[in-house]
């Protein structure tokens, strides 16, 4: 099996924005959503496209490096224990899952053509989300289209968000006319799980 960067970095993400839908582990999610955004974002860098980052660091008036401290915190405690095998983690939140995996999410839509579902409707969940995260005025239609199909997300419980987005991901992916669409990538379908199906 020959595996590209890319295809390692789209498969794990797909997988990370699933679980992180059916409320899965939150450090399985994090692992591997942290794993492919390492990836993509050095692809982004390696290809001279704009990383989710260095957009965010304009946009927050913060450099790249704090952002990616943010985000990363975590990492090395999940991968590492030669230095410190008695350190402990006390302060890991499930919410950030959502930013590591905005940034994967964002930096693969500029470096491929087609994109998964999940890579698609990560982001309308994401910013229903978190709507005050809508800073540059080119993501406008991203606030249109996360008002009109998760209306009041940003209000809910943590599970009924994460319901809303495994419920909209199941329709989606059923939704034929979305699935033949030229955007949309369908080398990660697979059969839907009962405990993917709508409640």
């Amino acid at each position: 099996m020959k595996i590209s960067k890319l295809e390692a970095a789209r498969r794990q993400l797909v997988t990370s924005i699933r679980l992180l839908f059916e409320d899965a582990d939150s450090i399985s999610v994090y692992t591997l959503a942290h794993a492919s955004w390492e990836v993509l974002d050095a692809l982004c860098k390696h290809e001279g496209k704009l990383r989710f980052r260095a957009e965010m660091s304009g946009a927050n008036r913060m450099s790249e490096k704090a952002i990616k401290k943010i985000a990363s915190h975590g990492r090395n405690f999940f991968k590492h224990a030669d230095n410190d095998p008695e350190d402990v983690l006390e302060d890991f939140d499930d919410t950030l899952n959502d930013h590591v995996l905005i940034a994967a999410t964002m930096d693969y839509s500029v470096l491929a053509s087609s994109k998964p579902m999940e890579v698609q409707l990560y982001p309308l969940w994401y910013f229903a989300v978190y709507p005050e995260k809508l800073l540059l005025p080119a993501m406008n239609d991203i606030r249109d289209a996360s008002d009109q199909l998760f209306p009041g997300l940003s209000s809910a419980p943590r599970d009924r968000q994460k319901a809303a987005g495994l419920s909209a991901l199941v329709q989606s992916l059923r939704d034929k006319s979305l699935m033949s669409h030229p955007s949309t990538d369908r080398s990660s379908m697979r059969a839907i799980a009962p405990s993917e199906r709508p409640h």
